[in-house]
């Protein structure tokens, strides 16, 4: 599935579909990440199948508001709002929960925002950057909201959706920090980092083991987890790319999928496949994750960055309620 001939197959003879669904009237949705890339892209295809409800969740509420005027240029009906979210800030994130909470209702949740940065660096929580945004708040994102998505389904009856995104590039990284007495403090340290994709596809991986974890704890009858690989795309996730820039734009024009396809594949994990909780989706379809995701030392990594995710967020993020997910 992984490899690098199957990879260069897919991308150029799988073209993602839209979602089949005309009508998504009466069900509301959050995506973060939603102003720019696949999450746009999603939030946009979302709207056009007339949902009734868009929360676009984001950092900076400027590009929030130009994207809630272009979706509404395109789905008039959609009641679309902008919430503000930031992944480094852990009240931040805390606050916007508490809000999410009050909801009375939810469908769909998107969980779209992350980066790839190329270089090592630092944010506020003083995590790698990639750590911080694509693992540590996505997964607190993920726990502050099981509750509440919990909370409404068992109010209606039917399970409500939970999608991470996650990438094909979680096969070809060799997690060699999996061996160190605490993964995550390991991947904070420099000389950890590697070159080029290494540290984002690391973090990619840990998506897939977080996904699997979660999902292994809720009932697929009440909230259905997935994650799921968009493909090749463009988009601004490759903004960072500074060395290689040029080969990265030419290997995008030979074999990318456009933003709106990588979109395509968001929505169609998020909203179709119900026999797909815990599970990992790729080219529209459930399928394999990597072997060493399947493997017993995979299983072992998967519980032990569960641990230390749970154990960090307790110390770094105190005001947080992860109780209900506890050991």
């Amino acid at each position: 599935m992984g490899g690098q001939l199957g990879f260069l197959y897919r991308q150029l003879t799988f073209i993602p579909k839209p979602l089949a669904t005309s009508s998504l009237e009466g069900k509301v949705a959050l995506i973060t990440g939603a102003n720019i890339g696949l999450g746009f892209e999603a939030a946009r295809e979302l709207a056009s199948c007339k949902l009734s409800r868009l929360i676009v969740a984001v950092r900076d509420p400027i590009k929030g508001e130009n994207t809630r005027q272009t979706i509404l240029t395109e789905a008039p009906s959609c009641h679309v709002e902008v919430w503000i979210v930031d992944y480094d800030q852990y009240d931040g994130i805390i606050a916007f929960a508490k809000r999410i909470a009050e909801l009375d209702q939810l469908d769909y949740v998107l969980l779209s925002a992350g980066l790839k940065q190329m270089e090592y660096s630092t944010s506020h929580t003083g995590h790698e950057t990639n750590v911080q945004i694509n693992h540590i708040a996505a997964s607190l994102l993920s726990l502050l909201l099981l509750p509440t998505l919990l909370r409404l389904s068992r109010s209606t009856g039917n399970p409500l959706r939970l999608t991470i995104v996650s990438s094909e590039g979680h096969f070809w990284i060799p997690f060699k920090e999996r061996t160190a007495a605490n993964i995550l403090k390991r991947m904070d340290e420099p000389e950890t980092f590697g070159t080029a994709m290494q540290r984002y596809c690391t973090t990619k991986l840990i998506n897939v083991l977080w996904t699997r974890e979660l999902a292994s704890r809720v009932s697929e009858h009440e909230v259905i987890i997935n994650t799921v690989n968009p493909g090749f795309c463009y988009s601004g996730l490759h903004r960072h790319v500074k060395t290689g820039a040029g080969i990265m734009n030419i290997v995008l024009w030979m074999i990318g999928r456009t933003t709106a396809q990588g979109g395509h594949c968001l929505t169609d994990a998020l909203v179709e496949h119900e026999d797909s909780h815990g599970r990992y989706l790729s080219e529209q379809q459930i399928t394999d994750p990597s072997s060493f995701v399947l493997s017993m030392e995979g299983e072992v990594a998967q519980k032990q960055v569960w641990r230390e995710t749970i154990e960090l967020l307790k110390h770094e993020a105190p005001n947080a309620d992860i109780s209900f997910f506890s050991e």
